[in-house]
């Protein structure tokens, strides 16, 4: 994790992650959860009872601890969470997994933590998307950048084919997968997108809610 990052990274309240928890009441845990506004936003609605975090970024996290339920300090890969198996309703990793060396494991040491009728909830960058192949095709450009796709503290990378195998190899079943196409293309294409297979090129980042097969 990149320490010198600007402070807002850390701060920005997830939405559309707080809009894929249904129900009023579970136990979630927030993986990268950052100062703690999404999870802060769970508990205000009254979609989360309890919201742990796990925060890599100390600063970060102390501010998280003041509202969170809970928040462990430590890189997700490597440290043991205190609770028992089937513990959470629903684990969120909101821009996460592509910043781990292996998110596979990850997801597979999580789900035990997952109730039966639990849901894992990610959002994932695709690297498909059409500024980042022009640039690659036609500049020869591969340029990291503070945040987005080519995030400079990305390890791992994926397409829709390849999120997909990386769920399913994880023992997850994909229930919704949601394509995040910038308005702006939904504006001046409309449903021009969505047909043969273009859909992908014009799709920022995925969406996915699953459960354990």
């Amino acid at each position: 994790m990149d320490n010198n990052r600007d402070p807002k990274y850390y701060s920005y309240l997830r939405q559309d992650l707080v809009d894929m928890v249904e129900g009023i009441g579970n136990k979630i845990l927030e993986v990268g959860c950052g100062e703690g506004f999404t999870g802060s936003e769970l508990k205000r609605t009254g979609k989360a009872k309890e919201v742990i975090g796990v925060e890599i970024f100390e600063p970060a996290a102390l501010k998280a601890k003041e509202r969170l339920d809970k928040v462990i300090v430590g890189d997700i890969q490597v440290i043991s969470l205190p609770y028992p198996d089937r513990y959470f309703d629903y684990i969120i990793f909101g821009d996460v997994l592509e910043h781990l060396s292996d998110p596979w494991g990850t997801l597979r040491k999580l789900k035990r933590y997952l109730s039966s009728s639990g849901f894992v909830i990610a959002s994932i960058p695709n690297l498909t998307y059409w500024e980042i192949l022009k640039d690659m095709i036609f500049l020869d450009k591969w340029e990291y950048v503070d945040s987005g796709i080519l995030d400079r503290t990305h390890l791992r990378f994926f397409t829709r084919k390849s999120l997909i195998d990386l769920f399913q190899g994880s023992g997850l079943e994909i229930k919704e997968l949601i394509h995040h196409i910038p308005p702006r293309f939904i504006n001046k294409i409309g449903n021009l997108v969505t047909l043969g297979g273009l859909k992908r090129f014009f799709t920022a980042g995925y969406f996915i809610k699953a459960r354990i097969k």
